[in-house]
């Protein structure tokens, strides 16, 4: 049971149940908090953390962009990161980091400028379900009537929870259609990103995948990128249109919980679900995973 779980609060241990915040606090009513979604695993090392060190760095952008100091360093959030797993006796599973402002705050800006953070660690299977993120299987996407929300009107490469309404408004969208997930356009027409994943296209055995113009600068996309150079796959940065979607010989999302998620389906294109470049990259990234690639050991924060 989720309640018989434990946060970690500013540095002290709270039953998840007892957890609380003001429902007048700023980060509730204005969308300010900050947050990382991190993977728990188990390679041969022993159980550690997913590339926490660089999931910490973007949260330390996203502070920034939003103005907002946060109260422990990464040495701290690191052992506050640990902790949380420890405590919670999670192997493989999902961290989540939130820094938030917990005080009252009825302005548009936060009059309480102190800042709160919370680390949660949950288990795979026995919390939370790949089936709750839609990823057990394959991927169907639609195209969301909704726009990528451009970069000059919010930090989109912010892990802000504001930033969140634009994807949700889109998956909503497109599962009234039939679909898992949404393929967010930008505002001049161009592929971004899904509703938490970035997107990636294989055509003539070369892999394709949107520039950083408007899109969360995702750390399972920085490891997509090492992968493609191990395996000598050509990888190209760029923007793609629509049509590229429809055109593609494969596709697949990625993200902290799905790392290669194959898309069947794009509209009414169907996709072969896990081609040749895919389901390399996919075995690729479940060796490293596993510890099996020595040169990837410093990815992991071990616990």
């Amino acid at each position: 049971m989720l309640e018989d779980r434990f946060l970690w609060i500013d540095e002290k241990f709270v039953p998840l149940a007892e957890a609380r915040v003001s429902i007048l606090s700023h980060s509730f009513g204005r969308g300010s908090a900050i947050f990382e979604a991190m993977s728990a695993c188990h390679p041969s090392l022993g159980v550690a953390v997913f590339r926490l060190k660089e999931h910490l760095r973007r949260l330390q952008h996203s502070a920034q962009a939003l103005m907002m100091k946060l109260p422990f360093s990464e040495k701290q959030l690191i052992s506050a990161v640990h902790a949380a797993v420890r405590r919670n006796e999670v192997e493989t599973g999902l961290v989540k980091l939130i820094a938030y402002y917990p005080g009252v705050g009825l302005e548009v800006i936060p009059t309480d400028r102190s800042v709160s953070v919370a680390v949660a660690a949950l288990a795979f299977g026995r919390d939370i379900t790949m089936s709750k993120f839609g990823e057990d299987q394959f991927a169907s996407a639609g195209i969301s009537q909704w726009r990528k929300v451009h970069p000059r009107t919010m930090p989109v490469f912010a892990k802000a929870s504001g930033n969140y309404l634009n994807p949700m408004l889109a998956k909503l969208e497109v599962r009234k259609r039939g679909f898992k997930t949404p393929i967010l356009l930008d505002t001049a027409g161009f592929v971004a990103e899904g509703a938490t994943e970035s997107i990636f296209i294989v055509k003539d055995k070369k892999l394709f995948t949107p520039r950083l113009d408007n899109i969360l600068p995702s750390i399972t996309r920085m490891s997509i990128f090492a992968i493609a150079k191990d395996l000598k796959i050509p990888l190209y940065e760029k923007k793609l249109r629509p049509r590229d979607l429809l055109n593609c010989d494969e596709a697949f999302f990625s993200s902290t919980t799905c790392k290669v998620w194959p898309i069947e389906r794009i509209e009414k294109r169907r996709i072969q679900p896990l081609g040749p470049v895919s389901l390399k990259l996919k075995q690729y990234f479940g060796q490293i995973l596993e510890g099996q690639i020595k040169k990837y050991h410093k990815w992991f924060s071990l616990v």
